[in-house]
């Protein structure tokens, strides 16, 4: 082989590995500025405007709350849904769900949802509460599943139907609820019955470390309504869970 064959050669082989790198370089850039979109976001942005109906209509007979000073709370719990800080090499805890007491039809138990304007396609497990150093919380599904509160209405019945999930820990179901619009629809699906909602309300509530009262007055969101509703409930921003994000959605037919 002539001498200046064999350089070219090698300079060729050398200008492909340059170019792989590069392009490897490029990639490792992109797929780094995507996971970190969300925490670059909730830190430099502000919250989404929150639109809609600023209080539900509750029904008169709900269960009035216990007092503070009960030393056992075996009621429902009487606040929000709430997802725990983890650190990077914690686990969240299995989920301990109450025994079913199912007395609406199965037909009407919710089992699916899916959101086309964020891509979100997710089973339905029905959920109850736990109760931790004797305080009630709600348990929420610990993988990539929404949870509906097994208090709350069966689909395409009068009053409100909940659905709770972690937005930024097991399975993420909810990490992007935030990016609703109004006007976006909703499916809910009991077994293969679809039921079709649009977005009507968005509100990121203060709730971690606010007074107990506030607290309460935030819970509304998921008490019994006089009308026939869907509410979303999960936590905000990203990067900490110190506020509840609430969408609600309001019927608009079958299918």
């Amino acid at each position: 082989m002539r001498p200046d064959v064999g350089r070219r050669s090698a300079a060729s082989g050398l200008g492909c590995l340059i170019n792989l790198l590069a392009l490897a370089g490029v990639l490792f850039v992109i797929d780094a500025g995507l996971l970190a979109y969300p925490l670059i976001r909730d830190r430099l942005m502000p919250p989404p405007a929150a639109f809609g109906e600023a209080q539900p209509l509750v029904r008169p007979t709900v269960t009035a709350l216990p007092v503070e000073s009960q030393a056992v709370i075996t009621a429902t719990p009487v606040l929000l849904p709430e997802t725990p800080l983890l650190a990077p090499n914690q686990t969240p805890p299995p989920l301990i769900a109450a025994a079913p007491v199912i007395t609406e039809p199965v037909r009407r138990i919710p089992t699916r949802v899916v959101i086309p304007a964020i891509d979100l396609d997710a089973p339905i497990e029905m959920v109850g509460w736990s109760q931790t150093k004797n305080v009630s919380t709600w348990d929420i599904p610990n993988h990539f599943a929404a949870g509906w509160l097994k208090t709350s209405a069966p689909i395409s019945q009068p009053g409100n139907t909940v659905l709770e999930g972690h937005h930024n820990m097991a399975g993420e179901v909810f990490r992007r609820l935030v990016d609703l619009k109004s006007g976006d629809l909703i499916k809910v699906y009991s077994n293969d019955q679809a039921h079709s909602y649009q977005v009507t309300a968005l509100h990121i509530l203060p709730d971690r470390d606010e007074p107990i009262e506030v607290r309460r007055q935030n819970a509304i969101w998921i008490q019994p309504t006089l009308d026939e509703r869907l509410t979303l409930v999960t936590c905000w921003p990203y990067t900490d869970n110190t506020h509840r994000l609430i969408v609600v959605a309001k019927p608009i037919g079958p299918g």
